[in-house]
């Protein structure tokens, strides 16, 4: 299955997007140069339990580090501009693109 993956590249996935929490939202930005992330980074930070600086896509999703280079979480792919992950503390997180 994992061969039928395709990586999408920096460029398709950077852009405007919102991180939610049941209604809560957090403005994300995924930057395309150096993969750095802007936005409400301190809003993400409250629900990730960590900082993310950085963020590098994946054949099924996107992974946001710390600026150590660990990986927070990974956000799994649901469909086009939709992904999703679980806190450490269990609770859902959904990242959609926004226009």
């Amino acid at each position: 299955m994992a061969s039928s993956l395709v990586l999408p590249t920096r460029a398709q996935l950077a852009g405007h997007w919102e991180l939610k929490q049941q209604d809560q939202v957090c403005a994300l930005e995924l930057l395309e140069q150096a993969n750095a992330l802007g936005g409400d980074i301190a809003c993400v930070e409250q629900w990730l339990g960590e900082k993310p600086q950085t963020w590098s896509p994946t054949p099924d999703g996107i992974w946001l580090f710390n600026a150590e280079g660990s990986g927070i979480t990974h956000l799994n792919r649901q469909q086009e501009g939709q992904y999703q992950a679980r806190t450490k503390a269990g609770k859902v997180v959904e990242l959609k693109r926004t226009p």
